[in-house]
């Protein structure tokens, strides 16, 4: 059974590996900020993702956070992978703004044949796309080495919870948020606020931004108020984080 594992393992970074001459040259030829949503360029140093760079996304809706991040470097022509995290529906991350035709999703069932055969994977796929985003569970030495080939390569990675061993260039908390729409037991809900806030080596002190994400079309918008407190109208109801197709019909 071991051997089998370690056969499929291997096949898949066959795979991978000639994925990358066919949309290396044309990644790592952009330039060193990659754009995201115009709503949340005020939380970045650069007004965008710098490339080499390492993004902790945390908090109840971290995924969410995660895919809104790479949804902008993505709609301009960026590859992405995604490692390693099964509850996310294709449909979800279309609605946010992830081209879906430059998206590669990974499952992780692998990890079991061991952390070094693993750790190539990503070494592969960092080689190959322009950013990752993965939950990570690598020992110290295995983060090292990928850290220092982002670095090499200029990708971005998106870690999604504890970033574990890795340094976090920039990590980004998200709350819970609270959703608009949603009437007396009937109606649609049509948009989720959040408060993300940003710290970091990169950042001289912390930023705090409010979103709409989902936004009214799924993708992630700016609030254009800046008061930050809690609302009481029935329009307003806080539910648990979960893909936002799946929040979009009620009653």
């Amino acid at each position: 059974m071991a051997g089998m594992e370690r056969s499929s393992l291997h096949e898949r970074r066959e795979r991978l590996t000639q994925l990358v001459p066919k949309i290396g040259p044309v990644s790592f030829a952009r330039d060193r900020v990659l754009p995201v949503a115009p709503a949340l360029e005020p939380l970045l140093p650069e007004a965008g993702l710098i490339r080499g760079s390492v993004i902790g996304c945390q908090g109840p809706t971290a995924l969410s956070l995660a895919l809104a991040l790479v949804a902008g470097p993505s709609a301009a022509g960026s590859w992405v992978a995604v490692v390693g995290v099964p509850s996310l529906g294709l449909r979800a991350a279309g609605e946010v703004g992830i081209a879906l035709d430059r998206l590669v999703m990974v499952a992780d069932s692998a990890r079991d044949v061991g952390e070094g055969p693993w750790a190539n994977v990503v070494s592969a796929l960092i080689d190959g796309f322009d950013l990752i985003v993965m939950r990570t569970d690598l020992r110290a030495g295995a983060a090292r080495r990928l850290q220092a080939r982002l670095q090499t390569r200029g990708a971005v990675l998106v870690l999604i919870g504890d970033p574990g061993p890795f340094s976090c260039d920039i990590t980004f908390t998200s709350d819970r948020g609270t959703w608009e729409g949603l009437g007396h037991g009937s109606g649609r809900l049509e948009r989720r606020r959040l408060s993300v806030t940003a710290h970091g080596r990169r950042l001289p002190r912390e930023r705090r931004l409010d979103v709409w994400l989902p936004g009214a079309a799924g993708q992630v918008d700016t609030v254009h108020d800046t008061v930050h407190d809690t609302i009481h109208d029935t329009r307003h109801v806080r539910l648990p984080d979960a893909p936002a197709a799946a929040y979009r019909q009620t009653g």
